[in-house]
């Protein structure tokens, strides 16, 4: 990886499912320090989007993804963990583990933080001895986050990540994403998300998509405007206090 790559770049990424154009010809990169949300209405692709990003399968992709500057598929699967992390929005535990001992085979590159930081920055302290299997839908949501930030890959992939928070939790995690990527401009982060008022929390930047294949992508104060935000979700809104309303 030289000096200057990104972590993450789309190369004319196309994605097609069930006949539609999901994503056309995204080139789009990610830079160290930086915290991106995908937005978009439902079934517009974002959660195939993070899969392909992430390098797992998709119906039907076109162009390149790359990591630290290499090709996605020149990376072995082994060494894969060590680039790149990735929090799905529903997870299947198959096996009775208990949350310390899930955490502990989820380590791949030690150092960005502790199992214990973890597992206090997002309240989830009081799980550690308790089976995953026990969890609520909230508390697991959690437990994946920390799973992926403790992989220790430079670049994070979250898929819808409070989408089973309540508000002190979605608060939370919002204050736990900057110190998790700015702690030693290293890493990058990129989550996919519908609340814009916590987006406005979370994230750096914003990637858009339109829904007919169309994107967009730049800063926070740029991209969460009434012009984007009607593009995307097909409905006016409007800024009242400092809080953006769907009218």
């Amino acid at each position: 990886m030289s000096a200057a790559a990104p972590l993450l770049e789309a190369r004319a990424l196309s994605l097609h499912a069930a006949g539609r154009c999901l994503v056309r010809a995204l080139d789009w990169q990610v830079q160290p320090g930086e915290r991106w949300c995908v937005i978009g209405r439902n079934a517009a692709g974002k959660s195939t989007l993070l899969r392909a990003l992430a390098g797992l399968g998709v119906p039907e992709r076109q162009g390149e993804v790359h990591w630290l500057g290499r090709p996605q598929t020149a990376w072995a699967a082994a060494d894969a963990a060590w680039a790149r992390a990735y929090a799905p929005q529903h997870l299947v535990d198959r096996f009775p583990l208990s949350v310390q001992r899930l955490l502990a085979l989820s380590t791949v590159r030690p150092g960005r933080l502790t199992m214990e930081q973890a597992l206090v920055q997002l309240d989830v302290a009081h799980l550690a001895q308790r089976g995953v299997m026990q969890l609520s839908g909230g508390e697991r949501q959690r437990i994946a986050l920390a799973q992926c930030a403790l992989q220790g890959a430079p670049l994070m992939l979250m898929d819808e990540p409070v989408s089973f928070q309540d508000p002190a939790h979605q608060a939370r995690i919002a204050q736990w994403f900057s110190g998790l990527v700015s702690a030693d401009g290293s890493a990058a982060l990129v989550a996919s998300a519908h609340d814009v008022n916590w987006i406005l929390r979370a994230a750096t930047h914003v990637l858009a998509l339109h829904g007919d294949g169309g994107w967009s992508a730049g800063g926070c104060a740029q991209m969460i405007s009434a012009p984007v935000l009607e593009r995307v979700y097909g409905c006016a809104w409007r800024e009242a206090g400092g809080v953006w309303v769907a009218v």
